[in-house]
């Protein structure tokens, strides 16, 4: 939960992690006000790791996942745990779990241009109906939205978020807005999956989905989403790892392998 200790020894297991790995690593801080408690600032850290500073072949790609978890389950069966933190071992942990296994990867078999693996904090600490109340609610996916509007410099060549990737069920549909707004990339990954016959990437089109990826498509920037929002835990304090499945995170891994090291 954002704020709290685990939250902070959390962030810096994952900054030990991906300094063993990446060229270069940096963290990027920022703060948050509370649209309904002006008192409360919520204190974010965004991790980005790059590999291959100088490439070959002059441009980058991004690999993205939240690493935060959400404050409250207020989607749980049981109302007296609404106040309760949200484990995330699909939501949070999932996508964060493969990129470090991607980032080992990187370092042992360099490709020939840039990748960056970056670490969104304060994903989910949004309120439901933001988009149509937003001057009284606060919004998700504060820590993508904060480094697209402040770091304009960077503009990767496309990008791949993973959010929810871990369910033992795992069934991911072309996210919508990343069909309407990035199909290149959606067709080259649906067809690095197909190559490889990863079963869990369905030919079909899913509802659209608020997420990490929207700020960077607002600016032009190709960046979908890989997300399995069907999910009975979604938000709820049974979001936890006997949820999830090796088996699960291992296939979303050797589709972007399959789509790195193909392109």
């Amino acid at each position: 939960m954002p704020g709290s200790a685990a939250h902070r020894q959390c962030g810096d297991f994952l900054v030990a992690e991906l300094e063993k790995y990446a060229d270069h690593l940096w963290e990027q801080g920022f703060s948050y006000r509370d649209k309904k408690d002006s008192t409360r600032v919520l204190k974010g850290r965004n991790i980005i790791a790059s590999f291959n500073i100088n490439p070959r072949r002059n441009f980058r790609v991004l690999l993205c996942a939240h690493w935060d978890s959400r404050p409250w389950a207020d989607q749980d069966r049981d109302s007296t745990k609404h106040n309760q933190p949200v484990p995330g071992a699909n939501d949070g942990a999932s996508g964060v779990a493969v990129l470090l296994e991607m980032a080992r990867i990187l370092k042992q078999h360099p490709l020939s241009y840039g990748v960056d693996i970056i670490l969104f904090d304060l994903e989910d600490s949004g309120d439901y109906g933001a988009e149509q109340q937003p001057v009284s609610r606060n919004p998700f996916c504060i820590g993508s939205d904060y480094f697209v509007n402040y770091s304009n410099t960077y503009r990767p060549s496309f990008g791949i978020l993973l959010d929810m990737v871990g369910d033992r069920n795992l069934r991911i549909p072309k996210e919508g807005f990343s069909v309407e707004n990035a199909p290149e990339v959606v067709n080259l990954v649906w067809s690095a999956a197909k190559r490889i016959n990863a079963r869990a990437f369905v030919d079909e089109t899913g509802n659209p989905v608020i997420d990490d990826h929207f700020s960077f498509l607002q600016k032009g920037y190709p960046v979908i989403d890989l997300i399995d929002f069907d999910y009975p835990y979604w938000h709820t304090t049974e979001d936890t790892p006997d949820k999830c499945s090796a088996e699960s995170l291992e296939e979303v891994g050797r589709v972007l392998v399959e789509v790195l090291y193909r392109y």
